[in-house]
């Protein structure tokens, strides 16, 4: 399984469990078959950015908030080889994907402050993006830069 996929696959994790240590994730990983050790997923929690933060006493792994940016290659690769198309209509932008990404796309765009996005749902292939009817276009436009961008 490649190195994006297992990533994606964290983010995932991550959104759903509290997870606070790394041996969590390689339990986790390992049981779906992705067969790494700590120092693969402690690489990858660098790269992804996680950050540790304490909630209700206990710690756990969240996507670090940052600025959307076109240059960011790992995120141009994961649409291109996630995202099948992206659309806004009026306040929704929909984003549908390969089977099963859009939970892991959804993360990523959640990770992101994006002025003028009031939330987003996903489901097994389609995301919703819900944003103010004057940003939507110009989001989605954003969004699909990431799917012509080749680094």
């Amino acid at each position: 399984m490649s190195c994006d996929n297992r990533r994606l696959r964290i983010l995932e994790l991550i959104k759903k469990y509290n997870i606070g240590r790394q041996e969590q994730l390689v339990e986790l990983l390992n049981a779906e078959g992705y067969n790494v050790t700590q120092a693969t997923v402690s690489r990858d929690i660098n790269e992804l950015r996680l950050k540790k933060v304490k909630e209700n006493g206990a710690f756990r792994y969240v996507q670090s908030s940052r600025e959307l940016t076109s240059g960011d290659e790992r995120i141009s690769t994961i649409f291109r080889q996630t995202v099948h198309s992206i659309v806004a209509s009026g306040n929704l932008i929909v984003i549908k994907t390969l089977a099963g990404s859009a939970n892991a796309v959804c993360a990523i765009i959640d990770g992101f402050e994006i002025e003028g996005v009031l939330g987003s749902i996903a489901g097994d292939d389609c995301i919703f993006v819900a944003a103010d009817v004057d940003v939507a276009e110009k989001v989605a436009a954003r969004f699909r830069a990431y799917l012509t961008t080749n680094k």
